[in-house]
């Protein structure tokens, strides 16, 4: 009985942790709308000047101040110069996603969130060191933010964070977030999103229509979720 007592407590602790998921985890909410909605909707500020107000813990419950000094942004200068072939929003949309990833290692190395662990799991709600895909979305976002506001995107413009979802799909087909950016002579929506990969990785840059759910399957780098 002692035995059957703990296991009690241990199958009751997992179903607590699974609620705490549930309840916390920004995924299996919608949030649409404008950029500035978007931050409304999770208390986040938005990016001032060079500072932005990094989201972890899941669903932006802790939100650490980080500003880009003169350096950081000559750094993201030199990353996001399009080459003299001049090679246009495609060679654009690669340079995005290797500053990006700069930034996300510069961010993370001094407020914690390089520890981040791909994807969501059972103990990251509520932890500052790991973001959840709203967090994910939010800062990638914000980074983004900050590009545009020092010209440094020349065929893109930034788009309100995007929420996709398919309930037939079950769990395969959760409430997600990405960044979005907008081709700005196509109009096309393309997803920036890291959630699955660890902090610092360079993004995928996706068309809108295929990110995460297109149709019958889930795409994310080729791969099934």
């Amino acid at each position: 009985m002692a035995a059957l007592g703990t296991f009690d407590r241990r199958y009751a602790r997992l179903i607590a942790y699974l609620l705490l998921i549930v309840e916390t985890s920004g995924c299996s909410y919608k949030s649409l709308g404008p950029i500035d909605q978007h931050y409304r909707t999770y208390s986040v500020r938005m990016p001032e000047h060079n500072k932005v107000f990094v989201c972890s813990a899941y669903g932006c419950r802790t939100q650490t101040e980080f500003n880009f000094t003169q350096t950081d942004i000559a750094k993201v200068s030199s990353l996001m110069a399009e080459p003299k072939h001049r090679g246009g929003p495609v060679e654009e949309r690669r340079r995005i996603a290797s500053t990006l990833a700069w930034m996300e290692r510069r961010v993370g190395d001094a407020v914690g969130t390089s520890a981040d662990r791909p994807g969501d799991d059972l103990f990251g709600a509520g932890d500052p060191t790991q973001m959840d895909c709203v967090d994910v979305a939010t800062n990638l976002t914000s980074y983004l933010v900050i590009l545009e506001r020092n010209g440094l995107l020349q065929y893109h413009s930034v788009g309100p964070v995007y929420v996709k979802d398919d309930i037939r799909q079950g769990m395969s087909g959760w409430t997600h977030y990405a960044a979005i950016i907008v081709e700005t002579k196509s109009k096309h929506r393309y997803a920036v999103d890291g959630w699955k990969l660890a902090s610092g990785h360079d993004p995928e840059i996706i068309e809108a229509e295929r990110w995460y759910i297109d149709d019958s399957k889930i795409v994310l780098k080729g791969l099934p979720l």
